[in-house]
């Protein structure tokens, strides 16, 4: 971690005064009694500045408001505005994030502590918010390069369970893939299946597979996390009267695809190279891949590629 990221501001959410207040970020505990800590009930979002500011954040703020509402937290009185307190988080970092040439922030959410049996649990939330220090090295090699993708032993949990939409850090079954999958390759990306045996998404990012017609294909909605990228990019491709289709999608699938385009806040859009060993579409040039690449890049403002391969080049 860059030293500076170290010693960067964080807030957290106080509650008497019902604000955030500030705190170095080495300094961020969770008690043992929290409802994070106990059960896994936390809520995360994550995000990332471009050009040393976040994009509007309104598909992070309905997804937040979903997962609060299921973990039984008072909405209206403790869910703080997710723009303005990243700003404030920003400002109070500016010479950290002109440091670090653009940063990752992290929004997380508990409904608490739960050894105090005289207030309900989740009128007396644990909130905070830090900076994280993006891995422009490996997004150099992800866009450049691309991906390894490989195909994990664990599944997601249904939606049957709870809902495939709740952004939680109850995510085990992606670290147990990834685990498996980083020992064959250090930036392998583990993809998931449902319980049905058809795909569902990976740790970091959404798939969209190019099909050998073009068409753009992805898993169900109902069976991933959808994406606050991938959310994005479907409304871009719209404007370009392009359209995702949202369908079962099997590892055969993949193994066939022309290209495979991979969306996640981190990153933004990128590519795989490989999927399980094969080559991805041998010897495409990635058109759909270098198209959505632009949409993105005119959305967020800046050539994040290009960024990503001098903070790498730098950095070696």
């Amino acid at each position: 971690m860059h030293p500076s990221l170290h010693n960067s501001i964080a807030l957290r959410w106080d509650l008497h005064s019902q604000s955030f207040r500030s705190i170095l970020r080495k300094d961020l505990s969770w008690s043992v009694s929290d409802a994070a800590t106990l059960y896994g009930a936390l809520l995360v979002e994550r995000f990332r500045t471009y050009g040393g500011n976040h994009l509007e954040l309104s598909d992070h703020k309905e997804r937040l408001l979903l997962g609060a509402s299921q973990f039984a937290i008072d909405v209206p009185t403790v869910i703080p505005d997710l723009d303005a307190n990243a700003a404030q988080l920003l400002k109070l970092n500016k010479s950290v994030v002109q440091q670090n040439g653009d940063v990752g922030i992290v929004f997380l959410l508990s409904p608490g502590e739960t050894c105090d049996s005289t207030t309900a649990l989740g009128t007396r939330p644990t909130c905070m918010m830090h900076l994280i220090e993006l891995p422009f090295r490996k997004l150099a090699t992800w866009y450049t390069d691309g991906t390894d993708l490989s195909l994990g032993s664990n599944r997601v949990v249904p939606g049957d369970c709870w809902s495939t939409q709740l952004k939680s850090r109850s995510r085990l079954p992606y670290f147990l893939s990834d685990a498996v999958a980083t020992k064959n390759c250090a930036d392998s990306l583990a993809v998931l299946t449902t319980l049905r045996g058809t795909i569902s998404d990976t740790a970091v990012a959404n798939l969209i597979i190019v099909d050998s017609t073009g068409k753009f294909v992805s898993p169900k909605k109902e069976d991933i996390l959808v994406g606050c990228t991938l959310r994005v990019v479907e409304r871009l491709l719209q404007k370009c009267d392009i359209a995702i289709q949202f369908r079962d999608v099997q590892p055969s699938d993949l193994a066939s695809a022309s290209e495979i385009l991979l969306t996640g806040s981190t990153g933004g859009v990128w590519f795989a190279n490989t999927f399980d060993g094969l080559r991805i579409g041998m010897g495409a040039e990635r058109k759909q891949f270098q198209k959505v690449s632009q949409l993105w890049k005119e959305h967020v403002g800046m050539d994040y590629v290009a960024q990503a391969v001098a903070k790498a080049s730098t950095n070696e």
